[in-house]
């Protein structure tokens, strides 16, 4: 299949799942205001966005609030049943074994999109008017064999303090309903109950309790979310936010705000301010911990020239 034949029925599909994906006019998206703006903050070639803002002195201070020991995971299950878009292929995994005389091996073979799971996209995830983060052309970085600018390879790892806003708990429920926005003024409202104060190098994960459908209703738990206001992306820049994470599949709610372009997040936070979105986190056993501000550990692999990379999580509590 030739590449361009190849994303044309990747559009298509797409606005077959979401047909809300299509519904805002060009004119709309180019008078749209992307909000801050982090192009040059860190020098004309970084590639690590808001990673800048994590320092020595910060994450040895995400250190010690290591007081119990508890270490608890924050990934998906991760294979062909795991969450992942329905615009985007499921994984494959394969299993063979090969015998010897006396001993032998049993060996995997998974084939993958790299947003499957539990994951983080690159800063070369987003794309808006034909530039990724820091102003690097798509045509000169983006080609079918690999990334040549801001891929995940450049990550490396997410450590500092994890901060979990349980926006579920803040409501009594059990679980938001799809199209449910969160503001930012409900995201200082839940930061002030648990008695947490958001600043530099945090990373913010956000429950809405929308995975506990993943195993009882998945075809509700795909056919939209609750998320973040577009706005979020002011209030992340304002707090000096690292990566912002949820327990959905884009943190954007889905579908979206009136007026604003699907995946409002996504340009705002990634291409614009070079920060890290977290998708697809289990957050139910953290919320039972009842400990809002953790230590909180993150390594994509190192997959050169990838947009994304999965990822297994912890909270060390």
């Amino acid at each position: 299949m030739q590449e361009n034949e190849f994303w044309n029925r990747y559009a298509l599909r797409q606005s077959m799942s979401y047909p809300w994906a299509m519904s805002t006019s060009d004119a709309s998206l180019q008078a749209e205001d992307y909000g801050p703006c982090n192009w040059g903050r860190w020098g004309d070639d970084d590639e690590r966005g808001t990673l800048n803002l994590i320092t020595p002195d910060l994450v040895m201070a995400a250190v010690r609030l290591v007081r119990r020991g508890v270490v608890v995971p924050l990934g998906a299950s991760f294979g062909p049943d795991g969450p992942i878009a329905p615009v985007r292929d499921r994984t494959w995994h394969i299993v063979r074994y090969r015998l010897g005389p006396l001993t032998g091996v049993a060996e995997d073979v998974l084939i993958t999109n790299t947003h499957a799971g539990t994951h983080v996209d690159a800063l070369s995830h987003a794309l808006l008017k034909g530039r990724m983060y820091n102003g690097f052309e798509v045509s000169e970085h983006v080609t079918s064999s690999g990334i040549t600018r801001n891929a995940i390879s450049n990550v490396r790892a997410i450590v500092g303090r994890g901060v979990l806003l349980d926006v579920a708990r803040h409501r009594g429920v059990d679980h938001l309903e799809m199209g449910d926005v969160i503001g930012p003024e409900e995201l200082d409202e839940c930061a002030r109950r648990a008695g947490v104060t958001l600043g530099q190098g945090d990373i913010c994960l956000v429950r809405t309790g929308w995975y506990r459908l993943f195993e009882t209703d998945r075809k509700r738990f795909d056919e939209g979310w609750p998320g973040l206001s577009y706005r979020a992306a002011t209030w992340f820049h304002e707090r000096g936010l690292a990566a912002l994470g949820a327990d959905t599949c884009a943190v954007d709610v889905i579908p979206g705000e009136d007026g604003v372009r699907p995946y409002g997040l996504h340009p705002r936070i990634i291409n614009q301010q070079g920060g890290y979105l977290i998708e697809y986190l289990d957050l139910e056993e953290l919320a039972t911990q009842r400990t809002p501000e953790f230590l909180f550990v993150a390594a994509p692999l190192v997959i050169e020239g990838a947009a994304g990379s999965p990822i297994n999580p912890l909270a060390i509590l």
